[in-house]
């Protein structure tokens, strides 16, 4: 049975949660706090519903396994210690039940695959076979092929982040899927990106296209405003690029989110260093070593 220490009533973790989601809704991002918290505040609200008498770190853990997956559950106490070690640092409670109960929930290594990169000839192929089949949206794959910014980035650009002459970006905001309004990006890093005469020109002609009032986006919906690229994924990009696929014009599917692995792949293979490569990509220099040097290296295996 577990020990006292591990005991803690779901109305206790659920005022608790309550009060530490005020105290950290002014410290995270909003899209994270309305995707995440809220759902872990669902979670709460499902197990006093369904097993209200669950008075454990223990029993409560178990009950996220019998209905969640591994991963959900690990995110799940691992929210609620924090939530509890708050508590404690607060001088709210004396102990924390959930403590050490995430190292017990160990999930698989996350698949390489999430780092892979199309080639450069893949690339092109791609960016052709959208100016053919669907050019509305031949620009977005353009910028997010050349410039390695993350979807919700790109769908935050504003033409008051460009410069007058198209040489230079600033991309400082991220416009998450759910969110109305820009938020800080992902790592709170803001980059003054140069344009080479490719994307400048680009840039030139979506100003044509565009408008470019200083509140427009650089590259707006089907239908105006922001560009919702989940509908993107799932309606044009998904059956293109697994069509290319299949074709064999390209090897693998991926999704568009490897654009941007794409651009850092090709960025360290044609000699930018790494220290210029993280900070025009908003990503650390360890996560660069880590998978996306060696990659970037051409490899030819001889013949033996």
């Amino acid at each position: 049975m577990p020990n006292d220490r591990r005991r803690i009533a779901l109305g206790t973790l659920a005022n608790l949660w309550s009060q530490y989601c005020e105290y950290r809704s002014s410290s995270v991002a909003p899209s994270t706090y309305k995707r995440d918290y809220h759902k872990f505040t669902r979670r709460i609200e499902r197990m006093q519903r369904e097993a209200p008498r669950l008075s454990n770190a223990i029993s409560i853990r178990d009950w996220l396994l019998a209905h969640y997956s591994l991963e959900t559950t690990r995110r799940t106490i691992q929210q609620f210690n924090a939530c509890l070690q708050w508590a404690v640092d607060s001088d709210m409670v004396q102990t924390n039940p959930f403590s050490g109960l995430r190292r017990q929930l160990t999930t698989k290594r996350k698949s390489d695959k999430a780092w892979a990169a199309f080639t450069l000839e893949e690339r092109d192929r791609t960016i052709a076979a959208f100016e053919d089949d669907a050019p509305f949206y031949a620009p977005w794959v353009k910028v997010l092929f050349w410039k390695g910014a993350r979807p919700e980035e790109v769908a935050a650009l504003k033409w008051e982040h460009v410069s007058s002459s198209c040489q230079e970006l600033l991309i400082s905001e991220a416009l998450p899927i759910g969110m109305t309004e820009s938020q800080s990006t992902k790592n709170y890093r803001s980059t003054r990106f140069p344009c080479g005469p490719r994307l400048a020109r680009l840039l030139r002609d979506q100003r044509d296209l565009t408008g470019g009032d200083r509140a427009a986006p650089v590259f707006p919906g089907v239908e105006g405003g922001r560009m919702h690229y989940q509908n993107f994924q799932r309606r044009h990009w998904r059956p293109l690029v697994k069509k290319l696929a299949e074709e064999g014009a390209i090897a693998f599917y991926l999704s568009q989110y490897h654009a941007r692995h794409t651009w850092i792949t090709g960025a360290l293979a044609s000699g930018m260093s790494v220290q210029d490569v993280s900070y025009l990509a908003r990503v650390s220099t360890a996560v660069i070593y880590a998978h996306y040097a060696g990659r970037s290296r051409s490899i030819i295996v001889p013949e033996f």
